[in-house]
């Protein structure tokens, strides 16, 4: 069983490694000068330009003067790609350097870092010679101006993301929830201390909101992984991919028609009809009516599915604040994080075992000092400084080295890896109703990385519908 959720990780891996997703305009680039024909006007229309059209007037014969009159610059937003896991544009006036846009995937947004063309001939001097060869970069920059560097780097931020549930779930078997969350956020607030004062004064309100929700995802994450096994609640918290949609449409106000957007319809479907699966069907029990599939839902699931609200808010209220400061990935997470410990340590004081026997050793740093909570305090300590310290780290880097849907399919492997953990480390068994459960909400957080023009089969060729 371990062997066949490996061979589904690796093979949505290479998935996303090997996916030419093209479901946004041009990505960032050195500035050059166009020569040749110009593009078509479709092209224009899904190019986010800065530069004012210039169009030559007569000449004042008088003063023999020419003059030129120019257009001012418009700025378009294209409906179709402000969504997450896409390129989101903004305005020139928000970063100069970078007027084409940022990379998001759930809930990360960074500056690109990537040229999709490869160089010409005086693009960047005579003979291309200001380049860096390869001689004069360390082994860090080779890896990660490599292809594959950043491809890999991302995927072993999802594998390290799949180790929460399972350790989740050993904390819990020594610690109350409250302590074991409480730690995991002090430690990744004191690593994540050096950027929390770099966040700009306009974010702060919204990081103080964002952090909130960040703490009901991480709260309710600790407490359904006290009577639910790791698997499901990492599949069960992949309903993201519902709640983000949501509520662009709610809040923002966007079109997620079938005919905008069918793949988020789609990942609904998909998402929504794996939980079912998940949930509903127990092919162990020999059948059963449906009251008494709908008993079998415990607290535990609804407080995994509570996790996908709290983080898909969180997400949702990320991207809108990348978006609009691009460049604030780690203040943010800091601001997440810190904001998670306070809510925690009041979660802990409400929880009644502060001041019991025994309760002494439940804080920091005297787990570490007692034999019996070995395993709980490495725990603690794995998933604080390395899962999310370390690991948001690591996924600002690589994802700006790449387009955001090859990153979302990537990411989309975390459950998988939260299963295979689980089965290794805790033993645990799974049934039919898992594997095709989980299939579905895996594949449903895959389909976000699809574009409306994927669907062209079906909904037919929106250019063409536009200019009929």
């Amino acid at each position: 069983m371990p062997r066949a959720i490996s061979v589904v990780a690796t093979t949505c891996l290479l998935v996303g490694l090997s996916r030419e997703a093209q479901c946004f305009a041009p990505t960032t680039r050195r500035p050059r000068r166009r020569t040749g024909t110009p593009s078509s006007p479709a092209a224009h229309r899904h190019r986010h330009h800065h530069q004012p059209s210039r169009q030559p007037t007569a000449t004042v014969l008088a003063g023999n003067v020419a003059t030129e009159e120019s257009a001012e610059t418009e700025t378009i937003q294209d409906d179709s790609l402000a969504d997450p896991a896409s390129i989101v544009y903004y305005d020139d006036l928000l970063d100069p350097d970078n007027p084409l846009g940022v990379v998001c995937a759930r809930g990360v947004c960074v500056l690109p870092d990537f040229d999709d063309d490869e160089p010409t001939i005086g693009e960047f001097g005579e003979g291309a010679s200001s380049m860096p060869s390869s001689d004069d970069q360390s082994l860090v920059e080779r890896i990660l101006g490599s292809y594959l560097g950043p491809r890999l780097l991302l995927a072993f931020a999802s594998v390290l993301y799949g180790t929460n549930f399972p350790l989740g779930s050993m904390m819990n078997d020594s610690l109350p929830p409250s302590a074991a969350t409480s730690a995991r956020m002090l430690l990744a607030s004191l690593a994540l201390s050096p950027f929390l004062f770099k966040l700009e004064g306009e974010l702060a309100a919204s990081a103080l909101l964002c952090g909130t929700f960040t703490a009901v995802g991480y709260i309710s994450q600790s407490l359904s992984l006290v009577d639910t096994s790791p698997a499901k609640v990492a599949f069960l918290g992949a309903a993201t991919v519902l709640v983000c949609p949501a509520l662009e449409a709610l809040v923002d106000g966007k079109d997620v028609s079938v005919g905008s957007r069918p793949q988020t319809w789609l990942a609904a479907a998909l998402c929504l009809s794996g939980v079912g699966i998940l949930e509903l069907w127990n092919p162990g029990s020999g059948g059963g009516d449906a009251a008494g599939a709908l008993g079998g839902i415990g607290v535990g699931d609804l407080l995994a599915l509570l996790q996908a609200v709290g983080f898909g808010t969180s997400f949702f209220l990320t991207e809108r604040m990348m978006t609009k400061v691009p460049g604030q990935a780690l203040p943010i997470t800091a601001v997440q994080v810190s904001v998670t410990a306070f809510l925690s340590m009041a979660w802990c004081v409400s929880d009644g075992w502060i001041g019991t026997e025994g309760a002494g050793s439940y804080g920091l740093p005297s787990m570490f000092l007692e034999p019996t909570l070995r395993t709980a305090s490495l725990a603690v300590l794995w998933t604080g400084i390395v899962t999310t310290a370390l690991n948001r780290f690591i996924e600002t880097t690589a994802l700006g080295k790449m387009k955001s849907a090859e990153a979302s399919v990537i990411l989309a492997t975390e459950p998988l890896w939260a299963s295979l953990f689980a089965a290794l480390w805790l033993g645990e068994d799974f049934g039919a109703n898992d594997y095709v459960g989980g299939a579905l909400i895996v594949l449903a957080c895959l389909a976000t990385a699809l574009r409306r023009e994927d669907f062209a089969f079906v909904l037919g060729d929106e250019e063409k519908e536009q200019t009929r």
